[in-house]
């Protein structure tokens, strides 16, 4: 978002980047002391703002998510003539050509050449207290305000000279209220941790700079976490509201906890999930340390798997296949294929009309909406989600037992060319009108009303009622750019039984029968899943236009939507809003320190659908986005989900920041027959708009062109 300063009698101009939070912050009604940046008439602004002043850098890039420049630049304090402050603008400038900013731009992968340097003159209070204030806690990850302050000028203390006071200290206590507020409003402003600096003089607090915090770790005693499968186009793709976690939540705990029961694998009991920087993550210790009780388990196999950043040297965990584990697993083994065999004769009766049943019961308004939605959340939607998330998880295993027993076949190509999938549903429909001529949009909304932009926000409509939407796809559809996937599907499963020896040809083709199954049945009840948000969504917005709560019902849990429990709205607000523009780490723990990623030559993902192509990269930042690129460019984007399925029908290639082999982009890019590279870290960011790129979905990697 570009900056500007304005002061009485001066022009608004661009500013670096600390001037420009500087104003931003004055414009949002924070006391920030009076500056002006790079004045015209240096000697107007000195009489303006009178002595003693400050000279602050503000160059581009500077304290900005990716880089901070700390220390690079020429600061100077306490000025009190006309001649002093000339002479520190001069030097502050001249601090862009120094030899340490050349060498931090040169590790940091930036072109020395695009600095800019504006310069801060900034009126100089004489602080009482002054400091840092932390809307994160750096060292533990803890979300909370940690404040370290000494007397007077804080410089020192920032510069690692003096030791903070202690926060039991007076002088820290009797702001320290007034300092957590600001900090909170702060991080709330921008959506994102911030390191704030201020001082303190004639009991008001000042701000002097916020940057957003740009490197945090985590205490070992918080576990390891992970949003892979959330993220993908799931409920952590970005911030969460309070009513979608609780129902995730909900779901989730059961299904998951009581899978690993099932398996043989868990006596006891953990938390499956939690919230970190208003985003799910689920318990990925407690999972790894199930799963080592399985012969043959790998920690590397499995963080790769799912896109989890491997942050060790070697295998990591593993558990050998020993004579000894394998007796000791004997009945985790049978478990496991009982197991299977329940959960696929479970999800094909109520793909077959069980859940048809379900839906029908909820298809007239009901008298009693309160009664109706507990029995949707508390029953159907428990089974659903519940069952959804079992087949995630037996597609899981499927896979790894299938690469474990065959790791040469192509897997690519042999999860291709599924059967047909619900999910493509809207696109074939869209097809037949094109072949037609003729686009019934009221027909879509009608059978695809379940769909939406964004379908685990429950916030956002769904088609039917969102025509525009509907109607902007219809109108912006060019055809498909895909190839059709059979045939490299039907060559790749006779090259690998070929290559395989004929007594093991049989388990090769009952494996890879089970897994794409089970493939197949994920996308298929995600589908269930995702016509049941429908009706939760019916139901909560019935229930608002009842108690008259308007959209502060999506920031209720729907344990405090029974209950009309209104207390907690505005704090679930502040926490979703805090975070709203956070890239929060895809991983916590004490392995995982996390630090934005900053531009780097090598483009590497996970290769997830075979091909190789070169073509325009179009950025899409949202549905809305994707819809509007043309046939045969190359989609750049965050995160995909069912509800772009449509727009990825016209694209020569995908490439997105999150995702796995199992992903939901994975699977529909192969159904499209087109390449994929997925979980590219910071894709949108270091893929420019209209660049020529080529990008090889057997690899997993991506070659900037021109």
């Amino acid at each position: 978002m570009p900056s500007y300063v304005a002061d009485a009698g001066v022009a608004a101009r661009p500013a670096g980047g600390k001037a420009g939070v500087l104003f931003e912050l004055q414009r949002a009604g924070f006391r920030v002391p009076e500056f002006d940046c790079s004045p015209p008439n240096l000697t107007a602004a000195v009489s303006r703002l009178g002595f003693p002043l400050a000279v602050r850098s503000a160059a581009t890039g500077e304290d900005g998510v990716l880089f901070s420049f700390a220390g690079q630049f020429r600061t100077s304090l306490n000025l009190r003539t006309l001649a002093a402050v000339e002479q520190a603008v001069r030097q502050c400038r001249d601090s862009i050509n120094a030899d340490s900013v050349a060498e931090y731009c040169r590790r940091s992968g930036i072109d020395p050449a695009t600095l800019q340097m504006d310069v801060i003159v900034q009126r100089m209070i004489q602080p009482e207290l002054a400091g840092v204030a932390f809307t994160v806690n750096p060292v533990t990850g803890a979300e909370e305000v940690v404040i370290e302050a000494c007397e007077g000028l804080g410089d020192d203390l920032l510069a690692g000279h003096r030791t903070p006071l202690a926060a039991d200290d007076p002088l820290v206590q009797k702001y320290r209220p007034a300092i957590v507020e600001i900090a909170r409003r702060i991080h709330r402003h921008f959506g994102a941790p911030q390191d704030i600096e201020f001082a303190v003089e004639g009991g008001t607090v000042y701000v002097l700079q916020a940057r957003p915090i740009t490197r945090i770790t985590f205490d070992r005693t918080v576990g390891e976490w992970t949003n892979g499968d959330y993220r993908d186009g799931g409920v952590s793709s970005s911030v969460c509201t309070p009513l979608m976690w609780s129902l995730y939540e909900f779901a989730f705990q059961d299904a998951l906890v009581g899978y690993l029961r099932e398996m043989k694998v868990l006596d006891g009991e953990f938390r499956a999930a939690r919230m970190f920087f208003g985003r799910p993550y689920w318990n990925l210790g407690a999972v790894k340390r199930c799963l080592t009780r399985l012969p043959g388990f790998v920690e590397r196999r499995f963080d790769e798997d799912l896109a989890i950043e491997v942050q060790y040297d070697g295998p990591g965990l593993r558990t050998p296949v020993t004579p000894l584990t394998v007796i000791r697993a004997l009945p985790t083994i049978v478990a496991i294929t009982r197991l299977i065999d329940r959960q696929e004769a479970f999800d094909r009766e109520f793909l077959a009309g069980g859940f048809d049943a379900i839906e029908r019961k909820y298809e007239a308004r009901p008298s009693d909406v309160d009664r109706s939605f507990r029995e949707l959340v508390e029953r159907d939607y428990r089974t659903t989600e519940g069952n959804y998330f079992r087949t995630i998880f037996c597609a899981s295993l499927a896979k790894l037992d299938f690469t474990d027993s065959f790791p040469q076949a192509d897997y690519r190509h042999l999860v291709s060319a599924l059967p047909e999938m619900r999910h493509l549903a809207p696109t074939r429909a869209i097809r037949d009108m094109a072949r037609r001529g003729e686009f019934d949009v009221d027909a879509l909304m009608r059978r695809f009303r379940h769909h939406s932009r964004r379908e685990l926000d429950l916030r956002v409509p769904r088609w039917d009622e969102d025509r525009a939407f509907v109607e902007e796809l219809a109108a912006n559809y060019r055809g498909s750019a895909g190839d059709d996937p059979r045939p490299a599907y039907e060559a790749a499963r006779a090259r690998a039984r070929a290559a395989l020896p004929w007594y093991r040809r049989r388990s090769f083709d009952r494996k890879l029968d089970r897994l794409r199954r089970f493939v197949w049945l994920r996308e298929e009840m995600r589908d269930l899943s995702t016509r049941l948000y429908y009706q939760i969504r019916q139901h909560v917005l019935e229930i608002a236009r009842r108690r008259g709560i308007g959209d502060d019902i999506f920031f209720m849990t729907f344990q405090e939507i029974l209950a009309d429990e209104r207390g907690q709205i505005e704090r679930h607000k502040e926490l979703f809003e805090s975070y709203r523009n956070f890239k929060a780490p895809n991983e916590i723990g004490a392995r995982f320190p996390f630090q934005p990623a900053a531009g780097a030559a090598a483009l590497q993902g996970i290769g997830a659908s075979q091909g190789t192509v070169r073509g325009v990269a179009r950025i899409a930042r949202s549905v809305e986005e994707a819809a509007r690129v043309e046939k045969g460019a190359i989609l750049v984007c965050l995160f995909t989900d069912p509800g772009w399925t449509v727009t990825l029908d016209r694209v020569a290639g995908v490439v997105t920041e999150t995702g796995g082999l199992l992903s939901h982009a994975a699977v529909i890019c192969r159904e499209y027959g087109i390449p994929a590279v997925l979980a590219v870290p910071r894709a949108t960011d270091r893929i420019r708009d209209g660049q020529i790129i080529v990008i090889d979905g057997g690899q997993g990697c991506v070659e900037l062109v021109a």
